[in-house]
């Protein structure tokens, strides 16, 4: 990949947290490069940056040191707007604990994701895709939680973004619901050349990503490749 122009790269990337008297040092130095189309898993224990690496990435913090760069523009240079307008086209978010609108429907609340889109995907058949037609008129409080995390899913893709952004989708669920929603990251990923960044501390969903990046303390301690991903998936699921 190093002749693929990188998607997102980060330099020298550092986050710095002031508590009392203290310095957290929520990211050291971290440096990579992340291209078109990967699947991307963040690997480390509770409290290692990776929802902070998560969030810089994302444009809703800024770094203490170093740039993020997407496409080739610095995050740190973009002003309020310019950063409102990169999560609007280019990021979607997906969170462990879902987050929809409680008083709109499973369709309303894809739908409202991408009306606010210069470019959207049909929320009809996104709805298709993750498997809830028969429920689309249905509020968040008569769906489980799987089928309320497969609505934020077809939310965060309504938009059509580059990139989508997964912090422990699969923390609030049972194990089986969880590799459902893994299969269905795994399928978009495919299908739509989306850039998919997961963080986990789960060790066993390493297996489905094209890389790993593994944190500890702050610090990106090593990337590894998995050259054989289909494979690993199909084993997997």
């Amino acid at each position: 990949m190093a002749s693929e122009h990188a998607l997102l790269s980060a330099d020298g990337l550092c986050k710095n947290f002031v508590s009392g008297d203290s310095v957290v040092h929520a990211l050291r130095d971290v440096s990579f490069e992340i291209y078109p189309g990967e699947f991307i898993v963040v690997l480390g224990p509770s409290g290692s940056g990776k929802s902070t690496m998560l969030n810089i990435i994302g444009g809703i913090e800024g770094p203490s040191a170093g740039t993020v760069k997407y496409d080739g523009q610095d995050l740190s240079a973009m002003n309020s707007t310019e950063l409102c307008t990169y999560r609007r086209k280019h990021v979607g978010f997906v969170f462990q604990f879902y987050n929809l609108m409680p008083g709109l429907s499973a369709y309303e609340n894809v739908e409202l994701a991408a009306e606010l889109s210069t470019d959207p995907l049909d929320a009809k058949a996104l709805i298709e895709k993750v498997g809830l037609a028969e429920r689309a008129a249905h509020f968040p409080s008569e769906m489980s939680g799987g089928q309320q995390q497969r609505v934020a899913i077809a939310r965060a893709l309504a938009k059509n973004p580059d990139i989508l952004l997964c912090d422990e989708p699969t923390g609030a669920l049972d194990s089986t619901t969880g590799n459902e929603i893994l299969r269905l990251l795994c399928d978009f990923n495919r299908e739509y050349k989306k850039t998919v960044i997961l963080i986990t501390h789960n060790r066993d969903i390493a297996c489905i990503a094209d890389r790993i990046f593994y944190f500890k303390d702050g610090s990106l301690e090593r990337i590894t490749v998995n050259a054989d991903v289909d494979q690993t998936r199909e084993r997997f699921f």
